[in-house]
């Protein structure tokens, strides 16, 4: 499904796919019903066990199925599928998500309103309270650890106009494939969470923007991957793992250095301070690997930090618990 005749789709949509089955003919059917015709549709399956890619193959073949030997996780699952992206605009999606009909169009003009404009955020609503929000762009406290604006808000239109913000989820949420590409694409050493932070973070110091769409929107069955498989604390962990690799990378020195700091002193109960360490201790065995990447993007910002401080938010406190 896609373009018009002579020309490429405007948007390629990537599912990233791991025993998706139950949630993919909603979201396939949703995809169908756009008022965007001009998009192609990727799924990239890590393998599933549950008949996912014959469910695809048999009753949806016009989307581009690209089956995975392993479940690589889903940075590098997405990555895959951005290569293969024929359209100039990406849209990413998880499989446990329903689509407004007018979410792509919506997401894409906002992007094309501005040509410095990288990631646009959609309006997530959960699925099971679709009067509630999930979330309308993303923000960070100054440690890295990061929510969803307006997460478990009855939604009232009080995030109706649009507004940059420091992240776009990547659940659903629209990239544009060149900035998307020349600035590394999404970090592989995170095998999920927290990969869609650390590119628009990037994003921003090297001179884009990343905006709201809350006129894009969207369905969620929050957790849902996350619960079945394993757990919320997981999840968390995850995060926390991938967050100190992206502080790392992106802050300048002395902003680093406060972070880290803050992250060490943060009251934790003993065993939640040892999975901590644990982490500490991952990043270490990887330190190697992520000066270089310090390295080069500190080259290349345009922005210091000083010029980011009102999309991070300086406190400790993390509103929203999971």
């Amino acid at each position: 499904m896609g373009a018009t005749e002579g020309s490429g789709p405007a948007v390629s949509v990537v599912i990233v796919n791991y025993n998706g089955e139950r949630y993919l003919p909603e979201l396939l059917a949703s995809l169908r019903g756009q008022t965007l015709s001009s998009h192609e549709a990727l799924l990239v399956d890590n393998a599933s066990a549950d008949g996912s890619l014959a469910l695809v193959q048999r009753d949806f073949p016009w989307v581009r199925a690209l089956p995975r030997p392993e479940n690589e996780g889903f940075s590098r699952a997405a990555n895959r599928g951005a290569a293969e992206a024929q359209a100039p605009w990406i849209f990413f999606l998880n499989p446990d998500i329903r689509l407004d009909p007018h979410c792509l169009e919506e997401a894409l003009a906002m992007g094309e309103s501005d040509p410095a404009v990288a990631a646009v955020a959609c309006k997530l609503r959960l699925y099971d309270q679709p009067g509630k929000l999930n979330g309308v762009g993303g923000a960070m406290n100054y440690l890295g650890y990061t929510w969803d604006r307006g997460m478990f808000e009855e939604d009232r239109g009080q995030y109706d106009g649009s507004r940059e913000v420091l992240f776009a989820s990547a659940g659903a949420a629209l990239y544009r494939r060149e900035p998307f590409l020349a600035a590394g694409a999404f970090d592989e050493a995170f095998f999920m969470y927290h990969e869609d932070v650390d590119y628009c973070w990037r994003c921003w110091l090297l001179g884009h923007r990343v905006v709201t769409a809350p006129a894009a929107v969207a369905y969620h069955h929050f957790g849902a991957s996350t619960r079945e498989s394993r757990s919320m604390a997981w999840r968390e962990l995850l995060g926390e793992r991938h967050n100190m690799r992206a502080l790392l990378k992106n802050y300048q020195w002395r902003n680093l250095l406060r972070a880290g700091w803050g992250l060490l002193r943060l009251p934790q109960q003993p065993r939640r301070k040892l999975l901590q360490l644990r982490n500490f201790a991952w990043n270490l065995r990887r330190l190697p690997d992520t000066l270089r990447r310090r390295r080069r993007l500190q080259r290349a910002r345009v922005r210091s930090d000083r010029q980011l401080e009102h999309l991070i938010v300086q406190s400790e406190r993390v509103p929203i618990s999971l």
